[in-house]
């Protein structure tokens, strides 16, 4: 276990990227009205430094990207120029964030006022020369009271060979691609179909306007393939559905597990679904006292073993899964604030004999209760390298 402290930090709003690099972004007011100028820096935390990503470039978020690749040592971004008069054009480039290297892997041409509102992409990377297109139009809902990105059109681009192909799977087309969360070299997970959870649409949708939400397990080579060849039914295999009266919140995955949330409408409670990717065993907790707020904060796995934290006048039990029973539990003085495999990373407040209130940070070796390293400090948040290395954020 490797406890690194990070002191004098004014705030930590980073990804983490891979090893120990961490992503930080910064905005202000560029060219646009309507989407912000934005700054990419890398925290390396070995070394302490920070770094900016081709600082003589424009940049803005108006393209969601996704790196589906699994430990990337990539990182994507549009960078943006204006041809005088006739618009702007957007480069996706890939900038490696080992040796520094940069490479623009396709331009677009678009109308930025179409952005946020009007118009939204989603691009995901699926390997060194393939990437999907996926673009959303708004659309009304039946009854008026609604406008969501719904209408989609999806191609496949090789960047490489310059070669796109028109997708017209019927699953992708109707219910459009969610996300897709990278889980090893050949695996990923895809989630097609909007969740009904955001902004309430369950309430402002009818039954025939909600999409089929599917949790699939695919093989991005073989996914790929079947793109090119322009099969109508992809080999992928499906984990679980929704529809209407269910909807799939949030999705994680952690250790060998996806982890997700499953809101019922009817019952009104969340199932938080523990799905073993290797065994394929699942575990499920019904969680009665949601109301959106928790998701899947609660959720952990330790020693490859699933938990849930719950709090209650004792204070935080970790709840097995597989045993069906509380493991233990740690003093309601503790805070769970971080969990990195068996290393438990907590807060509690400190008084003085002159009665002045002291922040400690905290660190546990699961299941001991036992303190074994503290400092001084005031938490801002913590990141894990790896299963054994975590880095602690203080003010």
């Amino acid at each position: 276990m490797n406890i690194r402290f990070l002191a004098q930090s004014e705030y930590f709003n980073g990804i983490h990227l891979k090893d120990d690099i961490i992503l930080e972004k910064e905005y202000e007011q560029g060219d646009f009205i309507n989407l912000p100028k934005v700054r990419y820096y890398l925290y390396f935390l070995e070394e302490n430094v920070r770094k900016e990503v081709m600082p003589h470039t424009d940049k803005v978020d108006i393209f969601h990207i996704v790196d589906c690749q699994y430990d990337s040592e990539y990182l994507y971004f549009t960078e943006y120029e204006n041809m005088l008069g006739e618009g702007y054009t957007f480069n996706i480039i890939r900038y490696n964030i080992n040796d520094h290297t940069h490479t623009k892997i396709i331009s677009l041409k678009d109308n930025i006022n179409l952005y946020p509102d009007n118009k939204e992409i989603k691009i995901y990377i699926l390997d060194e020369s393939n990437l999907i297109i996926q673009r959303a139009l708004p659309k009304k809902s039946e009854n008026g009271r609604y406008v969501g990105f719904f209408d989609f059109s999806l191609i496949l681009f090789n960047f490489v060979n310059n070669k796109q192909i028109l997708i017209n799977e019927e699953n992708l087309t109707r219910n459009g691609i969610e996300y897709i969360i990278p889980y090893n070299e050949t695996s990923c997970i895809m989630k097609t179909g909007y969740s009904l959870f955001e902004n309430n649409r369950h309430e402002l949708l009818s039954k025939e306007e909600a999409a089929v939400e599917t949790l699939f397990v695919l093989n991005i080579q073989q996914l790929i393939s079947d793109l090119q060849l322009e099969q109508p039914n992809l080999v992928m295999n499906a984990i679980d559905q929704a529809y209407y009266d269910t909807t799939i919140v949030s999705a994680k995955i952690l250790d060998n597990f996806l982890i997700y949330s499953k809101y019922n409408y009817e019952n009104d409670d969340e199932n938080i679904i523990f799905y073993d990717m290797d065994s394929k065993g699942v575990y499920t907790c019904i969680n009665k006292t949601t109301s959106g707020e928790s998701l899947l904060k609660n959720a952990t796995v330790i020693d490859s073993t699933p938990y849930i934290l719950s709090k209650n006048s004792s204070g935080t039990q970790f709840f097995n899964l597989i045993l069906n029973d509380v493991d233990t539990t740690y003093s309601e003085d503790y805070d769970i604030r971080f969990i990195n495999n068996n290393t438990i990373i907590s807060t509690y407040i400190e008084k003085s004999i002159f009665g002045k209130e002291k922040e400690m940070v905290t660190i546990h070796k699961f299941p001991s209760k036992k303190v074994i390293l503290q400092e001084r400090g005031e938490y801002i948040g913590a990141v894990a390298s790896n299963s054994e290395t975590t880095y602690i954020f203080l003010k």
